[in-house]
């Protein structure tokens, strides 16, 4: 747009006697006529109400029209050129604050903090555009920032306020050692947070805390374990990070708490509630998809879950070889019946046969080795089936192992096994008595050390081993410790 041109007072002339004129001229005179300093009272009453509104603006604000004003006459120019349509440039601002004061108001929320403390640095800015800076640095996410501004002397009382219960301690320190602060604010501060931290505070009190306007103090709220499930509600909703991730951590937060915190979009929230105790299985199902890998690594498993895990997990390999599922669920005490009946469903003989006929076909031997050294292709492979069957031991010890698993595993030609299942309880006792006996004779001194140590191991198996002559001297003195002890507890 082009600059108004300048007049004199010969130019409104032909305007005066019939100021109506002015409504068919150009923008461009009109403004021109309204940025004389000269032009009376009768022409100002047209132009304010000009169709224009660069033209009725220019005569609202006209000295002839709205009077001189005497006092704050910099604020009303802060109001006028806030709520006028700037076109945003960041970056003539940022160019001009090298050099001169630049209201706030020019610069957007995407300025970068580094510029706002440099326009600080200027001596010549402002008291009320300083105290503007103040105020937005004081809401950066960084502490640099905030920090500058708990130390700075300039900065009033209210900020300051603001500051003293911020999460941050060095903060908080630069607060309470700025000699602008009253006294009284920390005294206040330091005893809300004093009762937020106590467990016995009352959930009354703890509520109106709830609400305080100092974040560290809605976040002791939030941490303590006598908060209301109410009170964890609304801070679930706080627009602050950390307090919400306090009450996902809070191991009194309730479930319907935790369920508004599921849909949260931050991950870290997200992992708290899937690793919190109060988590239903309604919750753990929606975190699923996202959260395995925190699920894991939780105990009491709902059943619904670990069938999850499973389902996902099926391929061609076969069950027992997929390490981590295993190992998840022979961990978790509530994994169903028949998911460890997939686990105790191999055949170790077909393995066995299979494994041989690999060694032999890869060594190509025709006849076994007869030395004890090197060792038989049939004691390599029995080894190796020892090392990769040894889960099955751990199946017997399952609280959810049925009878109809104990006896299939009963038959495993593993020593380990079979002694799991000799010790389960629940295994019939026929079948337990013929286990241990079988083992006290030909297991390998390991798994007889086991059966001594073992108080439920009946006392006609233990007299079996003493009389056995192969029986080692320390399993014998092992034996004979047990004995007394059984002789001593019946007495």
């Amino acid at each position: 747009m082009e600059l108004p041109k300048l007049l004199n007072s010969y130019d409104l002339e032909p305007f005066l006697a019939n100021p109506a004129l002015l409504t068919e001229q150009t923008r461009e005179l009109q403004l021109a006529i309204t940025n004389y300093p000269d032009t009376p009272t009768n022409l100002l009453e047209i132009l304010v109400n000009s169709s224009e509104s660069l033209v009725a603006e220019a005569a609202s604000n006209h000295v002839n029209w709205a009077g001189e004003i005497t006092e704050n006459w910099h604020y009303l120019a802060d109001t006028t050129l806030q709520t006028k349509e700037l076109r945003q440039n960041d970056h003539l601002a940022v160019e001009l604050l090298k050099i001169a004061p630049v209201p706030d108001y020019f610069l957007s929320e995407f300025v970068p903090a580094s510029y706002l403390s440099l326009a600080l640095k200027n001596p010549h800015l402002p008291l009320r555009y300083r105290v503007k800076y103040l105020k937005r640095l004081a809401r950066e996410s960084n502490i640099e920032p905030r920090l500058q501004v708990a130390e700075s002397r300039e900065t009033p009382v209210p900020i300051l306020e603001i500051l003293a219960g911020d999460l941050e301690l060095p903060i908080r320190m630069a607060v309470k050692s700025n000699p602008t602060t009253p006294r009284e604010l920390i005294e206040l501060m330091e005893g809300q947070l004093a009762v937020a931290k106590d467990w016995n505070t009352d959930s009354e009190q703890l509520a109106t805390l709830g609400e305080s306007r100092w974040d560290l103090i809605r976040l002791a709220v939030a941490q303590n374990l006598a908060t209301s499930g109410e009170t964890l509600m609304q801070l679930a909703g706080d627009g602050v990070f950390k307090i919400k991730l306090a009450v996902a951590k809070n191991p009194q937060t309730p479930a319907n708490v935790l369920g508004v915190l599921a849909e949260h979009s931050a991950t870290e929230i997200k992992s708290a509630v899937a690793r919190h105790p109060n988590a239903t299985e309604e919750i753990l199902h929606q975190l699923f998809p996202t959260k395995k890998s925190v699920l894991r690594r939780r105990e009491n498993l709902p059943a619904s879950i670990l069938e999850r895990f499973f389902g996902e997990a099926a391929t061609d390999e076969p069950i027992w070889k997929q390490y981590d599922l295993r190992n998840l669920l022979l961990r978790q005490s509530n994994t169903p019946t028949w998911i460890l009946a997939e686990f105790a469903n191999v055949d170790i003989e077909a393995l066995r046969a299979e494994r041989l006929a690999n060694f032999a076909n890869y060594f190509d031997i025709e006849e076994p080795l007869t030395d004890s050294f090197p060792p038989t292709p049939a004691e390599i492979v029995e080894c190796s089936i020892r090392e990769n069957m040894h889960f099955l031991a751990e199946i017997p010890q399952h609280p959810q192992v049925s009878v109809e698993i104990l006896d299939r595993l009963s038959h495993a030609r593993i020593a380990k096994v079979q002694l799991a299942v000799a010790q389960n309880l629940q295994t019939p006792e026929v079948l337990r008595l013929s286990l241990l006996e079988n083992l006290s004779v030909n297991a390998e001194e390991e798994i007889k050390i086991e059966i001594a140590k073992d108080i439920n191991t009946p006392i006609h198996i233990l007299e079996m081993m003493v009389e056995n002559e192969f029986t080692d001297k320390k399993l014998l003195s092992r034996i004979r410790k047990t004995l007394t002890s059984n002789c001593n507890s019946s007495g």
